[in-house]
């Protein structure tokens, strides 16, 4: 079934727009064609009326016009000579002192018989009559032939004015052309109107076919169900991009959701056993009467408790890190960087270490860095025995730094190598719990690295050892002599 145009609804709002367009467009076009053709007609009628008073002039020359009776004669004679023009053409030759010539006596006796209806002091207002006309160009109206455009033109003698030239033209092909331009434009106008309104309605319903799937995936979305997708629109342009853009949008949406449940039960699981542990600890502790056994029990939930608040910290970074927060970059001298490192190392335990450092300037978060090749180190010392080779080796190669932290240990087995950066993935889940760990380590060195524009991963061969290793963008090698400003 046909959806209706909804008032207020993007279709109705294009096509009322088009519709819009349209007339304006109509309006404005009719009005400069309908204002034009009658200029231009009206130009028509001076420029014949002009060259009238230019024959009477040139058919006038080298004759003497010295009284009326002179005139009048010379006025029969105008007039019987202009046969060829259009009958519509009148011509009144209003003779001082004698009896006016004219080419339409019957609408000379009407001018006349309007003059003497007249009071005399109403002719000085009254501009519509032919022989009230003003010298030179104007519009009067004429009862025989209506509205008509005259052109006046005095005649002279020696300085005297001897009589007057009334040429005028009907102005009815300027109405007449203007009346039929009325009627073409009101029966086109009103035919393009229609096709612009369904043309409107068609394209209007193109352009909402995407966007009203796109609010229907919205609404969907709005009640929980982040699966949908809005897909190919089928459209170009702004559109297309916007769709893309939405089905981005709800796939980042989609795995932001999946994380923050997938957050919430493993956090929750994490936490409930070192909370029963402790709750474990303090009911032993208050039924313990030895003091020997009591400090001893102390003790325990002391560690427990540092446990636990190393496991919150390690949630706080992983949620900087979804937002957007964790990382502040500057420069730092590797050289410095790495001696830090080096002797920070014999804290984590009795290994033998080494360390291969470069030389240069690293844009990046001291801080974060140091707290990954920590999280590195520790995991390497958790891994290997007392006397393991624990190794930290950086390498720079066209702007990049990669340090890889190497163990001598079991190693991992293959199928876990992708799977140990994930939150709370433990390659050894007894041993890992005597040790405390809490199984985001790597997953906070992911963070910070890929924070970072960087990226990390890991190789192992079985039985000998593993190596994580990470790379970060914005390596230079430092200037001789140079050290960084602060």
């Amino acid at each position: 079934m046909a959806r209706r145009l909804v008032p207020g609804g993007l279709r109705a709002q294009l096509a009322l727009a088009i519709a819009l367009v349209t007339a304006v467009a109509l309006t404005v076009s009719f009005v400069a064609v309908y204002r034009g053709t009658g200029a231009r007609l009206r130009d028509r009628i001076d420029a014949d009326l002009v060259t009238q008073v230019g024959e009477w002039d040139q058919l006038r020359a080298g004759t003497q016009l010295a009284n009326a009776r002179d005139v009048e004669r010379f006025a029969r004679r105008f007039i019987d000579s202009q046969s060829y023009h259009p009958a519509s053409r009148v011509f009144v030759i209003d003779v001082a002192g004698g009896e006016p010539v004219t080419n339409h006596p019957r609408i000379l006796k009407q001018e006349q018989a309007r003059e003497h209806e007249n009071e005399p002091e109403e002719q000085d207002e009254l501009v519509d009559g032919l022989l009230d006309a003003p010298v030179g160009l104007s519009d009067v109206s004429v009862e025989e032939a209506g509205r008509m455009r005259v052109l006046v033109r005095p005649i002279a003698n020696d300085g005297r004015r001897i009589g007057t030239l009334y040429v005028a033209d009907p102005l009815t092909p300027v109405s007449d052309a203007q009346a039929s331009l009325l009627r073409t434009f009101a029966l086109v106008g009103s035919l393009a109107l229609a096709l612009a309104v369904a043309v409107g309605v068609a394209i209007a319903t193109l352009i909402a076919r995407p966007l009203r799937r796109m609010a229907g995936v919205a609404a969907a979305v709005d009640s929980g169900d982040l699966s949908l997708r809005a897909g190919t629109v089928g459209a170009r342009g702004e559109v297309g991009v916007l769709a893309g853009a939405f089905d981005h949008m709800l796939a980042r949406l989609e795995r932001a959701f999946a994380r923050q449940r997938n957050f919430v039960s493993d956090a929750s699981h994490e936490l409930r056993t070192p909370l029963a542990v402790l709750r474990a600890q303090v009911e032993l502790l208050d039924r313990e009467s030895d003091e020997h056994a009591r400090r001893e029990g102390t003790r325990v939930l002391l560690r427990r408790l540092d446990e636990l608040d190393r496991l919150v910290d390690d949630l706080l970074t992983l949620v900087s890190a979804e937002a957007g927060r964790l990382v502040q970059p500057r420069p730092i001298d590797l050289e410095d960087f790495f001696e830090d490192v080096r002797r920070d190392l014999p804290l984590f335990g009795e290994r033998d270490f080494h360390v291969e450092p470069v030389a240069g300037i690293l844009q990046v978060d001291p801080d974060r860095l140091t707290q990954v090749l920590r999280n590195l180190v520790r995991n390497a010392v958790a891994h290997t025995e007392p006397g393991g080779r624990v190794a930290v080796i950086a390498q720079a190669r066209d702007g990049w730094l990669t340090i890889a932290v190497s163990d001598d240990g079991p190693g991992i087995p293959p199928e876990q190598l992708e799977r140990v950066f994930e939150r709370f993935h433990r390659v050894d889940e007894g041993r890992a719990r005597e040790r405390g760990g809490t199984g985001l380590g790597l997953a906070i060195a992911r963070a910070i690295v890929e924070a970072h524009g960087g990226r990390i991963w890991a190789e192992s061969t079985p039985g000998a050892g593993a190596t994580i290793a990470l790379e970060l963008p914005g390596y230079r090698p430092a200037a001789t002599g140079a050290g960084i400003r602060p």
